[in-house]
């Protein structure tokens, strides 16, 4: 299960005052933000083996329209949303074939589990940036550099 964040911002809300080169400018400030959102995230990522937050990618439209934010470690999904009746189905872990749910360490025999509350790290970051800024100084930078060509 991966999880993926898309950002798609309204291009028609974000700042009109970009001259030159509107294309290199709105790839230079989607990267800004995307770049940001993933860094926020991977530091937020619950860490036992540091496997989940370095399985972080990103990717950019060429004309910055759109930026994909993926992580991609086969429990990411499970961490991101919840499992058992903290998670999509809402309802408690039990055996599929057996009598009793096994794993070491645990007290057994195991009829049923909760499952885990999930831990949104990517919905967190996404959220907690504010995208139009980012944006702004990327694209700003962007044409800083290549005098507005």
């Amino acid at each position: 299960m991966k999880i993926h964040f898309k950002i798609t911002p309204d291009l028609d809300k974000l700042p009109r005052n970009l001259e030159g080169n509107v294309d290199g400018a709105r790839r230079a400030g989607m990267t800004n933000v995307v770049t940001t959102i993933e860094a926020t995230a991977r530091k937020d990522a619950p860490v036992k083996r540091s496997n989940l937050a370095n399985s972080g990618t990103s990717k950019i439209e060429d004309d910055g329209s759109k930026g994909i934010i993926k992580f991609t470690a086969p429990y990411a999904g499970y961490v991101h949303e919840g499992t058992g009746l903290y998670g999509p189905h809402r309802t408690k872990i039990v055996p599929k074939s057996k009598k009793a749910l096994f794993w070491r360490g645990a007290a057994h025999p195991v009829k049923s589990v909760r499952g885990m509350v999930g831990k949104p790290f990517l919905k967190n970051a996404a959220e907690k940036a504010n995208i139009p800024s980012l944006f702004a100084e990327g694209a700003n930078n962007y044409l800083t550099q290549h005098g507005g060509q």
